[in-house]
């Protein structure tokens, strides 16, 4: 049991703590011995990374002199920074929800380098997206396991209130399962991410041919490959003190790095 339980501070994560449990919100306490069970609160911090392909799900933007465009001639690229403050807090032994506020720095390219416009002796280029905002966002993890293997389905929703040079937006929801080993106070784990991304910019552009005014455009992006394939593992450096790190792989990279502190 106990082993679980180290295994699951480390992946949501949390810490042992019996008397402050007793005082928590956790329902179904009859299923777990509280003697090894954890505080029922934690504060982490959450820095994520992330390099990604977008999809066009629409798309207006009219060039002079050029009939609609083909989206498929478009490529796009998105870079995610975001570091964030999660607080959460268990319900039940198998259920913990939490929300989160943080900040994103992102950049996303669309090359137009592949636009034919009659006349013009040189392509478009690479049109550079940068915004930043606050990210606002809640979820829940679902857990079980025994003293030698766990599982977690982790269900993380987000919004952000952006800044920029456009008129911007950001939603995403994402699905998280991991699977993993315990071997003492460290734990292993394998899994995936399932992304669902939907941004949307509009604006006006200035485009790189002399004389010509600038062009508006409405686009809305979506994330062009849903899973990808992670792995991790955790340590525990003191009774309140847990860290871990993954790393995502695939047709999309992401690496996540949390510390949390529990009460």
């Amino acid at each position: 049991m106990r082993k679980l339980l180290l295994a699951l501070l480390l992946l949501l994560p949390l810490t042992i703590n019996a008397e402050e449990s007793k005082n928590g919100p956790l329902f179904m306490k009859d299923l777990v011995n509280e003697g090894d069970f954890f505080a029922p609160w934690g504060v982490g911090v959450d820095i994520f990374t992330m390099k990604q392909d977008y999809s066009i799900k629409s798309l207006e933007f009219q060039i002079p002199g050029v009939g609609d465009i083909d989206p498929s001639t478009i490529g796009v690229k998105n870079n995610v920074q975001n570091v964030d403050i999660k607080l959460d807090v268990w319900v039940t032994p198998f259920l913990n929800v939490f929300g989160l506020i943080g900040r994103l720095n992102a950049h996303t390219y669309v090359d137009l380098s592949n636009v034919a416009i009659p006349g013009l002796p040189v392509s478009l280029g690479t049109l550079p997206v940068s915004y930043d905002g606050t990210v606002y966002g809640g979820g829940a993890n679902l857990v079980y396991g025994t003293d030698k293997w766990f599982a977690a389905l982790n269900n993380t929703w987000t919004s952000t209130s952006l800044n920029g040079d456009f008129d911007s937006s950001v939603k995403s929801f994402t699905i998280q399962p991991r699977i993993g080993v315990i071997v003492d106070q460290w734990t292993l784990w394998g899994g995936g991410m399932w992304l669902d991304t939907t941004e949307k910019h509009s604006g006006t552009i200035a485009l790189p041919v002399p004389g010509w005014p600038p062009v508006p455009f409405n686009i809305e992006l979506e994330t062009a490959n849903k899973w990808n394939y992670a792995i991790g593992f955790g340590r525990i450096f003191s009774p309140r003190a847990t860290l871990y790190f993954e790393y995502g792989f695939g047709d999309r990279k992401h690496t996540l790095f949390n510390f949390t502190y529990r009460f």
